[in-house]
């Protein structure tokens, strides 16, 4: 049983994140039963396009989650957790992650202000576009606003924690933030809260961050309170050349995914955005379970890198990423045949959803963007940025096509625009710069 568990990969890392991915797509779709109950189509519609401009803030954490994540991962190298769960190792290494992470702490804080202050009366001008038709929209999209930007400072450090190979802590800890979060979340729509239910939603996981972070956690973020003395990470020339290219390409791919329900908002209404929110956020359940293998060995990668174990990192990352392409496409065909067969019998609440023909064009392109995002790990690793381009072209161009085409024909003009970019433009662009830069960095 052992053997067959470390075939498919399967740690202690893979196995909480897996809990974690389970329990939130177990709830996602218990949610989405309570949401079709208990909210109206008019109202799903302001809750899915309150969570698409929560997106926002990818405009003002320019990448830096992911940079975090890779940079600390080669000085943990050096370093590891004492029994107590303080810091221990190379000095030079302990005082260019703290110097790293005084960086970030502060950046964040600047972007939340930012965001708060940008994304609540810019998402307030936008809410207002659309006829409110009896809901009372306002009050709850600027508390929940207030508290998503909570979150958002919460994460740094989340990656700081996960590049210094805390990913399991961390995967668990998240669980239970999920698990209590969901709780009141179900709680709130079944006792009739309406939009309420979204700030009550982030009100609980900014709480049960806070008091991870702050007590949980203390002893290992007690040397970020001190000044770094031995060394430190230079922003502009080791964070910052990844950082705008993934800043870059995080505006952009917002611009190429996140578009898709304001645009169905706009042109069709709440209730066909409701359709399309509900849809993505099931092929997002299923992408974020099927990058498990992957995503929980990110700082893994990063080590090997720093020790030039380039051999054993092919090996794990080709068979993590097999996995995850693998179990992604999986998903997909599996709830397409489902969709299809309810569909059939005429099932009411499979109304909220798209039709199984648009849903296996975004699930589809969900598998390339697998895939795609496989690749981005394994090059990520070595502390460079090589997909801006492809990145920045293809989300501007899915935005567009998405706005084009699906102003023009819908939910299908739209997943069909996403399906043919990732696949024919994004996968066979990011698969050739993983072959040159595989070549050029380990020769």
């Amino acid at each position: 049983m052992a053997a067959l568990l470390r075939f498919f990969g399967f740690d202690r890392a893979v196995a909480y994140s897996l809990v974690l991915k389970l329990w939130q797509a177990g709830a996602g779709l218990i949610g989405i039963l309570l949401i079709t109950q208990n909210l109206s189509p008019e109202v799903q519609g302001f809750y899915y396009t309150f969570a698409s401009l929560v997106a926002l803030q990818t405009f003002v954490e320019l990448g830096l989650y992911l940079v975090i994540l890779n940079t600390a991962s080669h000085e943990w190298a050096k370093l590891q957790l004492g029994e107590d769960g303080h810091i221990e190792g190379d000095l030079d290494a302990l005082s260019r992650l703290v110097s790293l992470g005084r960086f970030v702490f502060k950046w964040y804080a600047v972007a939340v202000f930012i965001f708060l202050l940008l994304a609540g009366v810019g998402g307030y001008l936008f809410l207002g576009q659309s006829p409110s038709l009896g809901v009372n929209w306002q009050m709850p999209w600027f508390i929940h606003i207030g508290f998503s930007s909570l979150l958002l400072w919460c994460m740094p450090f989340l990656s700081l924690l996960e590049g210094c190979d805390q990913v399991a802590p961390v995967a668990r800890f998240r669980f239970w933030q999920a698990f209590v979060s969901s709780l009141a979340f179900w709680a709130a729509l079944v006792a009739g809260f309406g939009l309420w239910a979204a700030p009550v939603l982030s009100m609980v996981s900014v709480l049960f961050c806070m008091y991870h972070l702050l007590v949980s956690r203390r002893v290992f973020f007690k040397p970020f309170f001190t000044p770094p003395v031995h060394g430190s990470v230079a922003w502009r020339t080791e964070i910052f050349p990844m950082q705008w290219r993934l800043a870059l390409q995080g505006l952009m791919n917002y611009f190429g995914f996140a578009i898709f329900t304001p645009v169905m908002f706009y042109y069709y209404g709440p209730a066909v955005a409701g359709q399309m929110g509900m849809s993505q956020q099931i092929a997002m359940a299923m992408l974020s379970i099927s990058l498990i293998w992957v995503t929980t060995k990110a700082p893994r990668f990063g080590m090997l890198v720093a020790r030039r174990e380039f051999h054993t990192l092919d090996v794990e990352w080709r068979k993590a990423s097999l996995l995850s392409v693998s179990i992604m496409l999986c998903g997909v065909l599996v709830i397409f045949i489902a969709m299809a067969l309810l569909n059939e019998l005429r099932w009411e609440p499979l109304n909220r959803l798209l039709s199984p023909g648009p849903f296996l064009m975004l699930g589809l392109g969900t598998v390339f963007a697998t895939a795609v995002q496989c690749v981005a790990m394994y090059l990520r690793a070595h502390k460079k940025e090589v997909l801006t381009a492809i990145g920045t072209i293809s989300g501007a161009l899915i935005g567009l096509m998405v706005w084009a085409l699906g102003a023009a024909y819908g939910p299908a003009g739209a997943t069909g625009s996403y399906l043919f970019v990732m696949s024919c433009v994004v996968f066979p662009m990011a698969s050739f710069m993983w072959q040159k830069s595989r070549r050029d960095w380990h020769r």
